[in-house]
């Protein structure tokens, strides 16, 4: 019979766990920050539509957090019901570690990314692909690291291996039946957070924008208990016309974007944040690239006094799976891009979970769109192609005047290689230190170092950006960019973000390679 050991590390970020699992070995070994719940049947950084003491949460596709549950001999080690999170498991000789953290599992076997390898970013963004086709390992320096998304992991003492999630079907033949789903789900959900049986409790903190998607999830949670939203004072709003060149920081025009007015209108409290106040913080960007490569969420660190102890409630994939015009309706899970899973480390270390409300029920999207293209929409669909009926329905219903949100499509996120300045002043001090230090990487590879230099780089980037937004305006022409990788993903100097910022992450986990 698999047992649970546990073993508490203070120092390490408070939700991060790491799991030691040994072959023929009669219990595997977790340790754990301090905001990592355990007991003698499960142990996560989690919450889910169910019961609490029941710890089911391995039972269900409507979780946020991580964690694991002994089951029939087994230990299910249970993903986040989203692809916004994920699991890394690293098998060295004997051991396999599994972990929510990937500089975690990394420093506790030893191992180490390539600074010269040059895709980790589009292995990373490949999970907007589908379930079945994004990218499942890194390359490491002791073998590949496994990536698991909206999967969850199961150990018999001898093998790790991958296992759907259960949960559905469900009846979304009409909108009042997906409704229904949507809001007893977040009823069970919140009691479930503030269960008495938790030593910690969560409450739920929602984000508010003019958007749709925020308004329909800090609509639908008000029903169930959440008075609260973040709201960033301002976000970028894209042209009409030429939002390729709107996407790369050309033509674009601050608007304001914060959502107080629907906060009122709703009756939450809206907690206003300036979206770039972590400027003026040391190396902030570290968790957010070390999670993805791309670090979009960072405008989160502006708000880290409101995230402890919360779960923050998003609207991520609203604009797929509540769009009215979506090209795939399979149960994949293909994303337009890969926004949300920069927080997947930066809220380990800012101690709250992350549920991005509109994958609940997402492998039935086919069902959902016929929703949104049914007759008894009509009313809500509104001209253009910016239209998601099933949010403007639930945010309309509640009060919100038409006008108050989704009238005019807003990026909030900030890619941070697709910006000018791209890095802090610390944190560019400290990366071009680091590119020089790994030089040999290149070197061993038979390549050339990036070159350390801002200027040069900036220039090579308004040039191949240049060259994308005049090939995209040309007849026949417009998907040449993206095959000679003009204008898309980041130059070579800052290609190695990712292998520098998990590297740095890493050192919050000390001892792990001792101890695990």
């Amino acid at each position: 019979m698999m047992r649970l050991a546990y073993t508490l590390m203070p120092e390490w970020p408070t939700l991060a766990w790491l799991a030691v699992c040994g072959r023929r070995a009669s219990e595997v070994q977790v340790l754990h920050g301090r905001g990592v719940e355990t007991t003698d049947e499960w142990f996560g950084e989690v919450a889910w539509a169910g019961q609490h003491q029941a710890g089911d949460f391995d039972r269900t596709d409507l979780v946020a957090g991580s964690g694991g549950r002994r089951r029939n001999g087994r230990i299910i080690f249970v993903s986040a019901g989203s692809t916004v999170d994920r699991l890394h498991s690293l098998t060295s000789g004997e051991v396999t570690r599994v972990s929510n953290s990937l500089p975690c599992v990394l420093s506790a076997s030893g191992a180490g990314l390539d600074p010269a390898y040059p895709h980790y970013y589009r292995d990373l963004a490949s999970v907007v692909r589908g379930l079945s086709r994004y990218v499942r390992t890194l390359p490491t320096s002791i073998g590949p690291l496994k990536l698991t998304y909206f999967h969850n992991l199961a150990w018999d003492g001898a093998t790790l291996t991958r296992e759907s999630k259960p949960g559905g079907p469900r009846d979304f033949s009409t909108f009042a039946h997906y409704r229904g789903f949507l809001e007893s789900s977040l009823g069970r959900f919140s009691e479930n957070l503030a269960a008495r049986s938790r030593p910690l409790p969560y409450r739920m903190l929602g984000t508010l924008s003019s958007g749709y998607d925020s308004s329909t999830v800090a609509t639908l949670a008000r029903r169930a208990g959440c008075d609260e939203v973040i709201c960033f004072e301002r976000a970028w709003e894209w042209p009409e016309k030429d939002r390729h060149l709107a996407l790369h920081e050309h033509r674009r025009r601050r608007a304001s974007d914060s959502g107080v007015e629907t906060a009122r209108v709703l009756g939450i409290h809206p907690l206003i944040v300036p979206p770039e106040g972590w400027r003026t913080l040391e190396m902030p960007e570290i968790p957010f690239l070390a999670a993805n490569g791309m670090g979009e969420e960072v405008r989160f660190k502006s708000a880290e006094t409101y995230l402890a102890g919360r779960v923050l409630l998003t609207g991520y994939h609203g604009d797929k799976i509540w769009a009215k015009a979506v090209k795939d309706l399979s149960s994949e899970i293909v994303r337009g891009d890969p926004s949300g899973s920069a927080l997947g480390e930066y809220r380990l270390w800012a101690s709250f979970l992350h549920c991005p409300v509109p994958f609940w029920g997402v492998r039935q999207i086919a069902d959902v769109h016929a929703i949104t293209r049914s007759p008894e929409m009509a009313p809500w669909d509104v001209p253009g192609d910016y239209s998601r009926p099933i949010c403007r329905r639930i945010v309309e219903s509640a009060g919100v005047p038409r006008e108050l949100f989704g009238t005019r499509k807003r990026a909030g996120s900030i890619i941070l290689h697709d910006n000018p300045d791209f890095l802090t002043p610390t944190s560019m001090a400290d990366y071009l230190g680091w590119l020089a230090e790994h030089r040999g990487a290149w070197l061993r590879r038979g390549m050339l170092p990036p070159l350390r230099s801002l200027g040069i780089d900036s220039l090579s980037r308004k040039t191949s950006q240049t060259a994308a937004a005049w090939m995209s305006r040309m007849p026949g022409f417009w998907r040449l960019p993206s095959r000679l990788g003009l204008g898309y993903g980041p130059t070579r100097l800052r290609r190695a973000v990712f292998p520098w910022a998990v590297e740095r992450a890493m050192v919050r986990y000390p001892r792990a390679g001792e101890r695990a």
